[in-house]
């Protein structure tokens, strides 16, 4: 089986974990207002930053969901307040960051909702958020990490992450992480956990190729992982590794198909 027959299996992983936000979703697109409504310019070489933030603000104010339509947006930092939704269309509707740089950040918020974006560097930091969902986002490339999803209550499926130095996702507190598809040379294809946290998650269903790292978990003592059912091709380093801070520790987790390594259960993942 070469790599590309192998990462194509991911769309049977889609079977698992099917998004319930594609209802909200839709709800959102019929009920939201375009950023184009607040003066937010696409496809110019201007910041758009101000523009985004003062029409997020506005929209979360107004209990309406964002739509982003089609056009390359630059912004960097722009902060979602609790209960942000923010609706493109992937692929279409870009948002480019700076080098160094997220697009979007969050902290202690509650609610955020990311669908359907497509990122040039990083698409998000957010920290100790709850009920945070990011689906169907895609990162274009990054030159550090795609996305950062940190708190509780924690949805990150159906994205794509390519070409990413660090990690494609890094997802650290509790949560699913599930039909995620992430591709290129980088550190990471997924990273699970920090030194001081691991959380409570799933980690199920992703398709990873290419990266030193197929998925980088945690030895925190604090959390438990259930990673099972991933496919990871390519990972020179190792499909599954513990981490203890960034530093590599133990053997591949997946070469034994279902092992446990302190606070983690490995189990039916296929590394090639």
């Amino acid at each position: 089986m070469d790599r590309r027959h192998f990462i194509g299996m991911g769309g049977a992983a889609a079977l698992f974990g099917a998004s319930a936000a594609e209802a909200a979703a839709a709800v959102s697109e019929r009920s939201g207002r375009a950023l184009s409504d607040f003066g937010v310019i696409a496809n110019g070489e201007a910041d758009q930053t101000t523009a985004m933030q003062k029409a997020v603000d506005a929209l979360v104010e107004a209990g309406q969901p964002i739509l982003v339509p089609a056009g390359r947006y630059r912004v960097a930092g722009v902060q979602l307040p609790s209960k942000a939704t923010l609706v493109g269309t992937s692929g279409l509707s870009v948002i480019a960051a700076p080098p160094g740089r997220a697009a979007f950040e969050c902290v202690g918020k509650q609610g955020v909702s990311l669908r359907g974006l497509s990122f040039v560097n990083q698409g998000l930091i957010a920290r100790e958020c709850r009920n945070l969902t990011v689906a169907d986002c895609e990162v274009l490339s990054s030159d550090g990490d795609g996305l950062y999803c940190g708190g509780s209550g924690l949805l990150v499926t159906g994205n794509r992450a390519a070409s990413c130095a660090k990690a494609g996702i890094w997802v650290e507190g509790d949560g699913l992480v599930t039909n995620n598809l992430i591709g290129g040379n980088g550190r990471f294809g997924l990273r699970i956990g920090s030194a001081w946290r691991l959380g409570t998650v799933t980690v199920i269903a992703n398709s990873i190729d290419g990266p030193a790292v197929g998925i980088g978990v945690s030895s925190a003592e604090q959390g438990y992982a259930m990673i099972a059912m991933n496919m990871i091709a390519g990972a020179k380093e190792g499909g599954i590794r513990a981490l203890d801070g960034d530093t590599l520790i133990g053997k591949d987790l997946t070469r034994g198909g279902s092992e446990a390594f302190r606070n983690l259960a490995i189990a039916a993942n296929v590394s090639m």
